[in-house]
């Protein structure tokens, strides 16, 4: 579960660098906006992968 966390955080990365290197303009807007969201997307990411994994302990123990 946390290799697949890491794995689309990657690749975020990747496609934000890419996308600041070679259109810049198309995340002059947006960014301002992320940084506002961060604290609750990151909530929400936690929120959403500590359901998941309470679903997968449940069917450990059923």
């Amino acid at each position: 579960m946390r290799h697949a966390l890491i794995l689309i955080l990657v690749a975020l990365i990747t496609i934000s660098v890419v996308l600041v290197i070679y259109r810049p303009d198309l995340l002059e807007d947006v960014w301002l906006w992320l940084v506002g969201l961060i604290g609750p997307i990151v909530g929400f990411v936690k929120a959403i992968a500590k359901s998941i994994s309470n679903f997968f302990k449940s069917l450990d123990n059923a």
